[in-house]
């Protein structure tokens, strides 16, 4: 886990450094006021939505469908909410972002003739850079930070019994409208 953190970190973090010399007054992509596409990372999918209601602000939802599961009837999946700033950028095909928010997971085991549901509503953030290549459409490189649980089962029942910080390295594509 610690090799694609640090690989799409070293990806990430110098394009948003690079992007932050002289801000451009406007950038291309930043008429729109929606925004919707889709999202991968090496364990989930998802689809995203955005409302921008500044030229630097932004409000992101995110509803992803975790892919790392291993026994038969157990999922798991994510809602995100983030307030999203875009750094001021002097290319106008960069769009460089940090976020912050809450994140709503569930997962959902069925183990040794016992089921049931874990819910967890905690923090989250992400940073990284969007590539704006025409009026309405840009691919993200992303990186997604959440503060997310351990699960074991005891006694009979799966409980939470610690936290693990999660990095995600995060592939997106959007249409702005």
């Amino acid at each position: 886990m610690i090799k694609p953190l640090l690989l799409s970190i070293s990806f990430a973090l110098p394009l948003s450094v690079l992007a932050q010399q002289k801000p451009d007054s406007t950038a291309r992509n930043s008429g729109y006021r929606l925004a919707a596409g889709i999202l991968a990372t090496y364990q989930a999918v998802g689809v995203q939505a955005e409302l921008r209601f500044s030229s630097r602000f932004a409000l992101k939802a995110v509803g992803a469908r975790s892919l790392d599961y291993v026994r038969r009837e157990e999922h798991g999946g994510a809602g995100i909410g983030l307030l999203t700033y875009y750094l001021p950028s002097r290319h106008p095909f960069l769009e460089p972002l940090v976020g912050v928010g809450g994140v709503y997971s569930w997962y959902h085991w069925n183990l040794l003739g016992g089921s049931g549901t874990l819910h967890d509503l905690n923090v989250g953030g992400a940073f990284g850079t969007n590539f704006c290549f025409s009026r309405r459409f840009r691919a993200g490189v992303n990186v997604f930070l959440a503060n997310g649980f351990r699960a074991e089962y005891r006694e009979g029942t799966m409980s939470i019994v610690g936290r693990r910080l999660l990095a995600m390295p995060t592939l997106t594509l959007d249409v702005l409208l």
